[in-house]
């Protein structure tokens, strides 16, 4: 299992939102390049990324986050407001290990078809952001008018083997993840699940392990001292799975 670190930036600041709520947003650091290297010293297997301004129509962290990737010596996933098939191949070349990708992919699949073409599936991941089970889009301000399973079958068919499934009831909300959901899709042939939003204990992340989920994204339990790190990884290792595998670790 892959354990990735949250790095939510906003305004050039590491934030922490509920439920994808701006006016919720916890600033946690001015620094994101300490936070960074915290996470990676204390072992996490790669940054997950989220420019925030990009993802509301806002602003941009470019410079930030090209100096993340440039200096990162772990992986670095992103995501947030790349509306653009340039934007996305042009953020692949500069070595963003995984790209991910919501509000593109729903508005331009064949986009999407064209990026696992030209860099592997391996990096091409599809952001299925759901709310009572509806994919949402836009910042999760837009329904897209399919469920999550219509949405995972439907990329599955143009060779998305990746996707970051998101909760936005239960993000930022520490009150566990949708455990039942995510074992339903991890049933699905020839994907991999990434899981996001409500994890708050060491638990939530053995569940996860369990029902089959490919890694998780942790934010607000880190940041708020809930577990460490090396907590998850020793549990892990003491459930069997203790080295996460596949292409992020290899990148």
């Amino acid at each position: 299992m892959d354990i990735l670190a949250a790095v939510d930036l906003f305004t050039g600041k590491v934030v922490r939102l509920t439920r994808g709520q701006i006016a919720t947003a916890k600033v946690y650091s001015t620094d994101p390049m300490a936070v960074a290297r915290q996470w990676q010293d204390q072992g996490a297997d790669a940054l997950h990324l989220v420019d925030l301004d990009a993802a509301l129509g806002v602003g941009s962290n470019f410079s930030t986050i090209l100096r993340l990737v440039r200096e990162a010596a772990i992986p670095v996933q992103l995501g947030g407001g790349i509306r653009s098939e340039r934007a996305a191949r042009e953020w692949l070349d500069r070595g963003v290990a995984r790209i991910v990708l919501g509000t593109l992919a729903l508005r331009d699949p064949s986009c999407i078809e064209r990026l696992v073409e030209a860099f592997g599936p391996e990096r091409i991941v599809v952001a299925l952001d759901f709310s009572q089970k509806s994919v949402v889009m836009e910042g999760w301000t837009q329904p897209a008018a399919l469920t999550v399973e219509e949405a995972l079958a439907r990329f599955r068919d143009l060779g998305v083997r990746q996707f970051l499934v998101t909760a936005v009831e239960r993000d930022g909300t520490l009150s566990g993840p949708d455990v039942r959901l995510y074992a339903h899709l991890c049933a699905t042939t020839g994907v991999s699940i990434f899981a996001s939003g409500g994890i708050s204990a060491v638990a939530d992340v053995l569940e996860l392990e369990r029902a089959g989920v490919r890694g998780v994204v942790i934010g607000k339990a880190l940041y708020e001292g809930r577990m460490t790190l090396a907590e998850i990884r020793r549990a892990l290792i003491e459930a069997g799975q203790g080295e996460a595998s596949g292409p992020l670790r290899t990148q």
